[in-house]
């Protein structure tokens, strides 16, 4: 994949994404229950952190997916996010996929070398998910930033169990042009200065989904880079929380 996502690029992930909710704290947030689980992939242990409504009741869920900077950068405001999907009746649902390959932070080699074997991780923590009592049938959702969101569109152009997937500054990998097989609802969201993740990526992906009679929601950002700034950022949070609310309807 000839994205660009550096060590500076790291560094700078999801700064300001998801600031309007960033200032929750885990023992602060009422009606939310949070926990971590795992499951197996590939013979590896995959943590996984949940964040589920106090209720007893069925869900729907979303997997929420980080960027190449793991838990290193950005997890606080990934965090953040899940709280929020667990406030409006979500059960929120993050897995640390770099555990298969024991990478803290990725590259754009292991990007390339390992992105595949992600994939597959991510596929079987879907599959775990799916198996939650908590979690209703026929509704899960995908969210994923920068690398995570090249993860999520690629489950949600193969798997049939997505029925929606947002999406921050990703796109379509190379290896998966041509081959996806479905287009559920799907919210891109972009920088037009994003010189990391190029605004090529958005506009493939657009141009997939139409050729699959697909209509995704689009919003770009003008004057924004890979991080977004505050107002952007918190605009974006509020356009993915309402798309992921309005079509899985907690």
């Amino acid at each position: 994949m000839p994205v660009k996502m550096k060590l500076l690029g790291c560094l700078i992930l999801i700064s300001a994404l998801l600031s309007a909710a960033s200032c929750s704290h885990s023992s602060r947030v009422s009606g939310i229950r949070e926990s971590k689980t795992s499951y197996l992939s590939g013979g590896k242990k995959i943590a996984v952190e949940t964040f589920l409504p106090a209720d007893s009741k069925r869900h729907p869920a979303v997997v929420v997916l980080y960027g190449s900077g793991g838990l290193l950068h950005g997890k606080g405001e990934m965090d953040a996010f899940a709280r929020q999907l667990a406030k409006r009746g979500m059960a929120a649902y993050m897995i640390h996929y770099f555990d298969r390959t024991g990478t803290l932070l990725a590259g754009d080699n292991s990007i390339a070398a390992d992105s595949a074997v992600w994939q597959a991780t991510v596929k079987d923590g879907i599959d775990f998910i799916s198996q939650q009592p908590q979690v209703r049938d026929g509704a899960i959702g995908m969210f994923g930033y920068s690398l995570g969101a090249f993860l999520s569109v690629g489950a949600a152009t193969t798997d049939s169990r997505i029925g929606v997937a947002a999406e921050l500054s990703g796109g379509l990998f190379d290896r998966l042009k041509g081959h996806t097989t479905r287009f559920p609802p799907m919210l891109i969201l972009h920088g037009r200065k994003d010189t990391r993740v190029p605004m090529k990526y958005a506009e493939e992906l657009q141009q997939a989904a139409r050729h699959m009679n697909a209509q995704p929601m689009v919003h770009i950002y003008p004057g924004e880079g890979h991080a977004l700034s505050d107002p952007a950022a918190a605009d974006a949070s509020a356009r993915a929380l309402n798309f992921l609310q309005q079509h899985l309807k907690p």
